[in-house]
């Protein structure tokens, strides 16, 4: 008598390990799940930043080139003026 019982027992705590061992495998799939979802969302998202690196990249060389256009023209006016002051200043001293 005592082995339907054990039998019965046996059946009992299997059932109950497969319903745990399930709910266990639901909730690892929805770790999984929301582990992909930021995964995707962290890919996002760094592409985005490299995005924004490059822009500021092309911003600063956006800036630069101006920059340089009118030091350069400073200069080079300076440069002309006192090319040109050095080379009528000869010519006002020889006449």
């Amino acid at each position: 008598m005592a082995e339907p019982d054990t039998h019965d027992d046996v059946a009992k705590v299997a059932s109950h390990t497969l319903a745990f061992l399930r709910s266990l495998d639901r909730k690892m799939d929805l770790v999984l799940e929301t582990q992909a979802r930021h995964t995707e969302r962290l890919g996002r998202l760094e592409r985005d930043v490299a995005e924004v690196r490059r822009d500021l990249t092309e911003i600063k060389s956006d800036i630069a080139l101006p920059e340089n256009k009118t030091l350069t023209a400073t200069n080079g006016n300076s440069f002309a003026a006192a090319s040109h002051r050095a080379i009528g200043g000869a010519r006002d001293r020889s006449v």
